[in-house]
């Protein structure tokens, strides 16, 4: 009889998740981007598809969120549709309501958030600004060891249970691949609990877009693939 109740409660769970609009595989192939959140024009930016189901899943009514690079405040105006608080952050903020901070120091108290989302640059794929401490203009080695600094801050911050959602994609550079995602992955999990992850499909990527059959050909030349797709990694402080 119990186990009767809980496959009701469980599909009814089911239901309740397709009713909020949840992807319920690994998979996120989203097309269009959503508008009126956050900039389309923001070079580098999360299409606010990736912040939405992160927070539904992983947040309820009321909590507070923090993205600490905020960008264009994709993540910041998706919560407030969403009835979350949003703290916002970023080292060059463009609105008034993001505050300026450095990611791996935050002006605010222990445990405060509920989830954290954080949209990592690429690397140095995109240069977001002229600052030494932003992660696009550091080396390599410096921007894998800022993580650590980001991710013991971001542990801080964090609510015993609460969840930890990096979006992150890989780079080629010079014909080689540079495993950017398996390196978050390997950094995070000194910090926090593997959950989770997902796969979200990129289209019309601004390299392609830009330089069309070119980019394909360097990377058939150099016998590697294009990446088109980038990685949700999902962490709990325990």
């Amino acid at each position: 009889m119990g186990g009767m109740k809980n496959k009701g409660k469980k599909l009814q769970n089911l239901v309740d998740q397709e009713k909020e609009g949840l992807e319920l595989t690994t998979v996120w192939n989203f097309g269009t981007r959503e508008e009126g959140f956050g900039s389309h024009v923001f070079h580098g930016n999360c299409i606010p598809q990736v912040s939405r189901q992160c927070i539904l899943r992983y947040s309820k009514k009321g909590d507070v969120i923090i993205d600490s690079m905020s960008g264009s405040g994709t993540t910041l105006d998706i919560s407030k549709e969403l009835g979350r608080k949003c703290l916002a952050f970023d080292l060059s903020p463009i609105r008034p309501d993001i505050q300026k901070a450095d990611s791996a120091q935050l002006p605010i108290a222990n445990n405060r958030a509920s989830l954290i989302f954080i949209h990592l640059p690429y690397w140095n794929m995109v240069r977001y600004s002229q600052q030494e401490e932003d992660l696009s203009n550091m080396s390599l080695d410096n921007f894998y060891a800022k993580l650590h600094a980001i991710f013991i801050e971001m542990k801080r911050v964090l609510k015993s249970e609460g969840y930890i959602c990096v979006l992150i994609g890989d780079k080629i550079k010079d014909g080689k691949s540079i495993p950017l995602t398996f390196e978050t992955y390997n950094i995070m999990k000194n910090y926090f609990t593997y959950r989770d992850y997902a796969v979200k499909i990129t289209k019309h990527s601004k390299s392609v877009v830009n330089k069309g059959r070119v980019v394909l050909a360097e990377l058939a030349w150099n016998n590697l693939l294009k990446p088109s797709h980038d990685i949700v990694l999902v962490f709990q402080k325990s």
